[in-house]
């Protein structure tokens, strides 16, 4: 049997920057995107002008976060209020603000991931859709 493993292009991460960006724009936002591979590698990196340092930090974050458990960091937020305890909250480097997605393809690899940071999380979680709505028809 022969397994076919997908990758995240640069091509698509500038898209997806590029999507994120526009969207971002069109709002009068100024946010910073960090695109990573499957396991947690930048791949790409933007930060427009006029954000904080903790937006470039929590961009890497939220990106980290839903490259390392693949769901969006608004569900593992809503899934660690729901878990005694909270045991997400004890995990060095994961992050419970919407805004990071991961990139799934349609035949559900995971790929890598987007975090978006700079506005409020709803705002961020936006931008980050509309970067994973620019590469759909590649996944």
């Amino acid at each position: 049997m022969t397994i076919t493993v997908k990758a995240l292009s640069l091509s698509m991460a500038k898209k997806m920057a590029d999507a994120a960006e526009k969207s971002a724009f069109e709002k009068k936002l100024k946010i910073v995107i960090a695109i990573m591979d499957s396991h947690g590698n930048l791949k790409y990196y933007r930060r427009m002008d006029g954000n904080n340092f903790v937006s470039v930090r929590m961009a890497q974050l939220k990106a980290l976060t839903s490259a390392s458990i693949p769901i969006s960091t608004k569900a593992l937020a809503e899934r660690n209020l729901n878990t005694p305890n909270g045991p997400y909250l004890s995990v060095p480097g994961i992050v419970l603000l919407e805004g990071g997605l991961p990139i799934i393809t349609k035949d559900g690899q995971h790929i890598g991931s987007i975090g978006i940071s700079g506005a409020n999380p709803e705002l961020d979680g936006i931008c980050a859709q509309a970067g994973i709505d620019a590469i759909a028809d590649e996944l």
